[in-house]
């Protein structure tokens, strides 16, 4: 499970309310969600990515729904 630097920002982006069921995952994306407000470039996106995966790799055995939730995003 790896997030690619187009889904994150796709994340990022996202105006409603994610539907994430992990609270980790869910304080992860308002701290980076902050970070990426106040200096939205591509280095913070890449940042971004590799934040997230380090968590998806960490809790892969439960983040497996969040996940197909994150790459469904249009």
């Amino acid at each position: 499970m790896k997030l690619t630097e187009a889904q994150t920002k796709k994340l990022l982006d996202y105006g409603g309310q994610p539907q994430l069921k992990q609270l980790a995952l869910n304080m992860a994306l308002t701290r980076l969600k902050g970070i990426y407000k106040t200096n939205p470039t591509p280095d913070v996106v890449a940042r971004c990515t590799s934040d997230l995966n380090a968590i998806f790799e960490k809790f892969a055995l439960i983040m497996q729904s969040d996940y197909e939730w994150i790459i469904s995003l249009k």
